[in-house]
């Protein structure tokens, strides 16, 4: 087993990638002029981030969609000097490094559930 770290854990590594993307786009609220979306894609990224950490995918898989879907908008932001274009940017940057985590804690997720089934149906039928 390789000692416990953030980075060697996906799920705490994926928590803590929520909790930053929530917490930018709630400093989001008070620079762009939808601030509505901001503030709810903050709350989903903060709820995400904590049913991550309670287990189970569904935390993950929120991650995921709210992490496609600030990948997809990307484009469309509209952009105001070079401030914009890095802190955005930056945020895109975050939003991929997320979605890798959040794909590779899933995949572990399903590997653990088949490999559990398989014992389950071994045990049963030995």
């Amino acid at each position: 087993m390789h000692p416990s770290s953030i980075v060697s854990d996906r799920r705490r590594l994926l928590v803590g990638l929520a909790v930053l993307l929530g917490l930018a786009e709630f400093a989001d609220v008070f620079a762009i002029s939808f601030w509505e979306a901001a503030a709810v894609f903050s709350a989903l990224f903060l709820a995400a981030a904590w049913w991550t950490r309670r287990g189970g995918i569904g935390g993950p898989i929120l991650v995921a969609i709210l992490c496609v879907f600030e990948l997809q908008s990307y484009p469309t932001w509209d952009r105001n000097g070079i401030t914009d274009w890095m802190t955005q940017t930056a945020f895109a940057a975050g939003a991929a490094v997320c979605l890798i985590v959040a794909l590779a804690v899933l995949r572990r997720s399903f590997a653990e559930r088949r490999q559990a089934k398989r014992a389950h149906v071994a045990a049963q039928s030995g």
